[in-house]
């Protein structure tokens, strides 16, 4: 006796390859919908710092002298030009004001120089921002300056004329900037980020940050058309530069923090306690 066939039909050849081929496509769609780009480890720098240091007061053209013989012959006692002070005055504003080219008078620093950089980092997406702590005689806490390092950036040599967006000084806790006020001194009486290549626009190993110290009297100035009656080594008191003594004394009173505003979130790429600057 014959074995009963079956009633059931076979798929065909073609409507398998086309039902394989779908199940294919639709797996690679949904692979696709489900996958993820793998994110980029965030950007890293390495820095070192060296506090103890000197450097010219770049930003403060009444801390200069203009370079020519017997320079305090043009000032008299008292703080009386005399009649040779047009000269005097012409060669300062062509050394101290317009250029860098004159002697300034030396300050305290501390440097801070960029040693490593994982990833290309845009210098104006590198936020610079100094925060102090005051805790007597109620909490406070202040931004002294915040800006980018590009807008931040100057070369020693070149012009005293600074951006438009160049970030003033606010106020250090308690601290203000001198007779002029907080919101009026721009940056660079604190301090300067210098990067190694002039007209760099990315972060670089080599660039530094240069953070001047205040002490009180640290600075003696010279006449000045700006400021023609103090006489020759008059305590700098109407001017300020550098970052509060307690700033490097105290823990915790004040904090550099380095951001990299174009990643999402914003990542820190620096915590610098200022008191390790000392």
């Amino acid at each position: 006796m014959r074995p009963r066939r079956s009633t059931r039909r076979a798929v065909s050849p073609i409507i398998a390859t086309i039902l394989l081929v779908g199940m294919t496509l639709v797996a690679g769609v949904l692979v696709w919908t489900f996958s993820f780009k793998p994110t980029s480890p965030p950007p890293t720098i390495f820095y070192q710092a060296q506090g103890g240091l000197t450097y010219p007061v770049w930003g403060d053209p009444t801390d200069c002298r203009p370079v020519m013989p017997n320079p305090t012959s043009y000032y008299t006692t008292g703080g009386t030009h005399n009649a040779h002070w047009s000269t005097y005055s012409t060669a300062w504003w062509d050394q101290c004001e317009y250029s860098t080219t004159g002697v300034y008078n030396m300050m305290n620093v501390s440097d801070i120089s960029i040693t490593k950089v994982s990833q290309p980092i845009p210098l104006a997406a590198v936020q610079f921002d100094f925060v102090c702590y005051n805790a007597t005689p109620t909490p406070l806490t202040t931004h002294f300056v915040r800006g980018s390092l590009a807008a931040m950036s100057w070369f020693p040599g070149s012009s005293q004329s600074l951006p438009s967006n160049a970030p003033t000084l606010g106020a250090c806790a308690t601290f203000t900037a001198g007779s002029g006020g907080a919101y009026s001194t721009y940056y660079n009486r604190l301090g300067f980020y210098e990067p190694l290549t002039s007209g760099a626009t990315l972060l670089q190993p080599g660039d530094a940050f240069i953070l001047y110290l205040h002490t009180a009297n640290s600075v003696f100035e010279a006449p000045s058309p700006i400021e023609p009656v103090n006489t020759w080594n008059q305590p700098d008191v109407d001017d300020y530069h550098g970052a509060p003594p307690w700033c490097f004394s105290v823990v915790g009173a004040c904090t550099i923090y380095l951001v990299d505003t174009q990643t999402t979130p914003q990542v820190t790429l620096a915590t610098i306690p200022v008191s390790s600057l000392s």
